[in-house]
């Protein structure tokens, strides 16, 4: 019944593939298969991705440091 509802609902405004992936769930072992997203991420990406933002974090600091250290060479 309520399923039913959430398929008018999202028919209604428009989103067919919505209620097409509520009514047919993808179950491998008698869970939800995630292999299509975990399979996607690997270690490098991930360490890629977390080196990134601890750049991003560090570097305006940094410069900052390089900026101050060099102004005091000709001071």
């Amino acid at each position: 019944m309520k399923s039913n509802l959430m398929k008018k609902l999202f028919v209604r405004a428009g989103i067919a593939t919505a209620a097409a992936a509520l009514a047919a769930p993808t179950f491998a072992a008698g869970g939800l298969d995630f292999s299509g997203v975990s399979g996607a991420i690997d270690a490098t990406s991930v360490v890629a991705a977390i080196t990134a933002v601890a750049a991003i974090k560090v570097l305006p600091g940094f410069a900052r440091w390089g900026y101050n250290k060099l102004i005091g060479w000709f001071a």
